[in-house]
């Protein structure tokens, strides 16, 4: 795929993973859309950018809601450039043990995780077929092992693989290729709203750069030969498509 002046949304791009992949988009001269409930993390994101060549153009949307996801393609297009690629990094956490989990809880999860990037992507397809663009899912490795509450997150990011696994089935000659990046313990707000650093120390979580990383070497063509696949970047500079590698790895690292 080629990458030259092109467009790619983000969504959850105020913080984190999202913020980094930014980022990483726009330091390589392409352009961002970045999306996100908060206005104020949003621009910060547009402002610690604002040395780098790519355009950042910033809308406050919530991808779980069909008229919002409309008004998403609409902004890209006034961009005016290809739009090649669609990074899903938005999500929802919290904990809950099973069989405790509210039927509210689960809705609103399972809008955040995987609705609302199955209706961005399915809004943006037209677009992503002429580019010959990708479709790049942020999961879990809680979809392997998840932790004491933190059940449902990784039931969501679950069905988020498996929507990769979906577009790689049926992508058929257009071009479009899906991945998932499962990260383990990456350092974020979301990642502190559900263990502390008693429980996790800052030493034991990647940097979001990592993952953004691993988002450019998917937009740029480096990993087509994982497409629909998981890539589990289980810790600090280690990627694997094979699931008990991951999980070896996490119970290495985390062990020590």
């Amino acid at each position: 795929m080629s990458t030259e002046a092109g467009l790619i949304v983000v969504t959850g791009g105020g913080t984190g993973i999202g913020r980094a992949v930014v980022h990483a988009i726009v330091e390589t001269g392409l352009n961002c859309l970045v999306i996100g409930r908060s206005r104020e993390t949003l621009e910060e994101t547009a402002r610690t950018c604002s040395d780098h060549p790519g355009q950042v153009v910033v809308q406050v949307a919530d991808v779980s809601e069909p008229e919002d996801v409309s008004a998403i393609l609409a902004a890209a297009l006034e961009m005016g450039v290809p739009l090649m690629g669609v990074v899903n990094n938005a999500a929802m956490a919290g904990l809950a043990l099973f069989p405790e989990w509210k039927a509210d809880q689960i809705e609103a999860m399972l809008k955040t995780n995987v609705v609302g990037p199955l209706n961005l992507v399915q809004a943006a397809w037209p677009y992503l077929v002429e580019s010959g663009g990708r479709v790049i899912n942020i999961s879990s490795l809680a979809v392997l092992g998840p932790f004491p509450g933190n059940g449902l997150y990784g039931m969501t990011k679950c069905a988020l693989d498996g929507l990769t696994r979906a577009i790689h089935a049926d992508a058929g000659e257009s071009g479009v290729k899906a991945f998932s990046i499962a990260p383990g313990a990456v350092e974020t707000d979301m990642l502190r709203t559900i263990v502390d650093e008693t429980q996790l120390p800052p030493a034991k979580a990647m940097p979001p750069a990592e993952i953004a990383r691993l988002v450019m070497a998917c937009l740029a063509g480096e990993q087509d030969q994982h497409a629909g696949d998981v890539l589990y970047a289980a810790i600090p500079d280690f990627v694997t498509n094979d699931p008990d590698e991951a999980m070896a790895a996490m119970g290495r690292f985390h062990g020590s």
